[in-house]
């Protein structure tokens, strides 16, 4: 029984004036499940992050072509310059991911239950 977690790159957005490679948001997919039960488990969490376009261009330092892009790549501009957005979120959703996994496979106690007549 163990918790299997992923992250995925599901979408690009780039800015739609002036330098049209300028990459202004990123989406990401993260799924989770425990591996005894894959099926019952699986839970997504679709998260959308922002990234700073003011003043990037095509001549910014460290410019990378968008048709050179990587996952690698992109995940690092999100951990980097004093953003910490993906890592608070990966952390997060981990968290909420395994406490309803555990739900699922050790469903707490009702609070109240039905019980025949005592007649």
């Amino acid at each position: 029984m163990a918790i299997q977690f992923s992250k995925n790159i599901t979408n690009i957005g780039v800015v739609n004036s002036g330098d049209k490679d300028v990459v202004s948001y990123v989406e990401f997919e993260f799924i989770s499940y425990d591996d005894s039960n894959q099926e019952g488990t699986t839970i997504q969490t679709n998260e959308t992050f922002e990234l700073e376009t003011d003043g990037r261009t095509s001549s910014s330092d460290g410019w990378v072509a968008y048709a050179s892009l990587d996952a690698a790549t992109i995940e690092g501009w999100l951990v980097s310059d004093g953003y910490r957005g993906l890592p608070e979120a990966v952390a997060s959703i981990q968290v909420n991911h395994n406490s309803w996994i555990d739900s699922v496979l050790n469903p707490p106690a009702p609070p109240t239950i039905t019980r025949a007549l005592p007649w």
